[in-house]
């Protein structure tokens, strides 16, 4: 039996299926929040990258930020994978590629 290929609409829909609140439009609005739709799959497991964009009270706004998010299967739930909101996009895909792939995940800076 072939392992599911997961896209991001199925993500998601599991994610709200299960009755979490990851990709509420409350949550996703408060932090700014935008997904990417390629999934990074393989032994370690099924990984996307989200961003993120602060905006302080002062209303000036900060630059986005990316966070490698791991989805389970299982549960349907998804975990921040090393430090939220710290990473340029490029250096997102190349942690989501690595960890997709099963290999360690570095330890956070």
């Amino acid at each position: 039996m072939t392992e599911q290929k997961w896209t991001m609409n199925e993500i998601r829909k599991a994610n709200i299926d299960a009755g979490h609140f990851w990709f509420s439009p409350d949550t996703m609005r408060f932090f700014r929040s935008q997904v990417e739709n390629t999934i990074y799959q393989g032994p370690g497991g099924v990984f996307f990258i989200s961003s993120e964009q602060f905006v302080p009270s002062d209303g000036s706004v900060c630059p986005r930020r990316y966070t490698v998010r791991r989805f389970n299967p299982l549960t349907a739930d998804i975990r921040t994978i090393m430090e939220f909101d710290e990473m340029s996009r490029g250096e997102a895909i190349e942690l989501a590629k690595r960890c997709a792939a099963g290999n360690p995940v570095p330890n956070n800076k």
